[in-house]
């Protein structure tokens, strides 16, 4: 790990930037005096989403282009990523892969100012924002689940664990009060469907409940509801959360992000009342979920029993999108002038059996969704007739059908 301040203005954020640099096979791959050089702007690098998609840049893809990849440090606001962005200028970098996206106009603005690529590698904008972002013509555009997507992995949790008689359920929010629309979507259509399912309505708006950033508890006919806001890992937030868990008597606990810094404190929970809290997630694909799955709580239950998410390689694409750019090929993810919005379906897992099968597409080099040969099939460079078709194409084929087929036609 290495430290770079770009400018004694910048003294203020840290960031800490892993650099990696290929070894690869250069019938392959362009020559070492092309490498690309890209900025990685992660919100959590500790998070095990972003370790996923950096272990998959770091350790696959950067083994089949001529790639520098540099990650930044925690990001917690626009103004962070802005000075992770001029970083990364002062480091020569050909653009910029984002995996937070967050309050998004300024962010844009400082990469017209700099005159870098951006990409939402993985990763939902509303509407409004994306409409918006079009506008800057350094902003190729967005990959990840549709925002009905996201409201979906909320409405399926919910409706899972409904129907495993869950009555007593404690819904964690995360960003939803705090402008993370894909929390938000997410928390949304896990409240929407409770009710739905309860044949209760709800005690006020859905906005007035996932924005009041307080703890709140209602009841939907037979069921009890609490719902707390904030991330687990901010110390500004952590004691609303424990209030929350400390409070009820939980058959089921439910968040829209990772819950992997919660699961001790779960368990403790599990073991004061005396019966199974059943844990259910929209998160991803990652070791640390793969080793959740496999480990036991007191009950001889996973410690986590359902999830709902992202997976490694549907970064992937992303990768491919911005290669194109600085290569001058910018009609191949372009072709009209404007931004794509290209979207990727959630995997779901119900249960050991299930997440380790579908982990085992994720990680491998010969079984990968989105292998380094993939990605060389819409990529000018590679493939001389690659264009915007076969970029959407490839991109929206991420449902598990469709993995499985890439990787049987291998």
């Amino acid at each position: 790990m290495s430290k770079i301040i770009a400018r004694a203005a910048m003294l203020a954020l840290s960031l800490c930037l892993i650099a990696v640099i290929t070894a690869c096979d250069r019938n392959a791959v362009s020559q070492a005096d092309d490498t690309l050089t890209i900025g990685v702007a992660v919100y959590d690098p500790d998070s095990a989403e972003m370790q996923m998609f950096a272990n998959y840049y770091r350790d696959y893809i950067a083994e089949g282009f001529s790639v520098k990849f540099y990650f930044s440090d925690r990001l917690t606001s626009a103004e962070d990523e802005q000075e992770f962005i001029r970083a990364m200028k002062a480091q020569d970098a050909d653009g910029i892969l984002s995996f937070f996206g967050n309050d998004i106009q300024p962010v844009l603005e400082t990469c017209a100012e700099e005159e870098l690529w951006y990409v939402l590698g993985s990763g939902t904008l509303s509407d409004e924002d994306f409409a918006a972002a079009d506008e800057n013509p350094w902003f190729l555009g967005t990959v990840g689940p549709a925002p009905e997507e996201e409201t979906r992995a909320g409405e399926d949790m919910a409706a899972y664990f409904w129907e495993q008689g869950a009555r007593r359920i404690l819904l964690l929010t995360g960003g939803a009060a705090q402008s993370n629309y894909m929390h938000y979507a997410r928390a949304q259509g896990a409240l929407r469907t409770l009710a739905q399912r309860s044949g209760a309505a709800l005690p006020m708006a859905e906005e007035e409940i996932l924005l009041t950033g307080e703890n709140l508890t209602f009841s939907l006919g037979e069921a009890s509801i609490t719902v707390s806001p904030g991330y687990y890992t901010r110390e500004s937030d952590r004691p609303s959360i424990d209030e929350a868990l400390n409070a009820g008597t939980f058959d089921a606990v439910l968040g829209v992000y990772d819950l992997n810094d919660l699961l001790n404190r779960i368990g403790g929970k599990e073991n004061a009342l005396g019966h199974n809290i059943a844990v259910g997630m929209v998160d991803c694909f990652s070791e640390q979920n793969f080793r959740n799955f496999r480990a036991s709580d007191a009950y001889g239950n996973s410690s986590v029993d359902y999830l709902e998410g992202k997976y490694a390689s549907m970064a992937g694409p992303a990768f491919a999108a911005l290669y194109n750019a600085v290569a001058g090929d910018l009609d191949v993810v372009s072709p009209d002038g404007k931004a794509f919005r290209l979207h990727q379906d959630f995997w779901t897992a119900r249960g050991r059996d299930e997440f380790s099968e579908l982990y085992g597409y994720t990680t491998g080099i010969y079984e990968n969704a989105y292998s380094c040969a993939d990605l060389m099939t819409v990529i000018r460079t590679y493939q001389p007739d690659a264009d915007y078709d076969a970029f959407a194409a490839l991109t929206e084929a991420s449902d598990v059908p469709s993995v499985r087929a890439r990787i049987l036609s291998r």
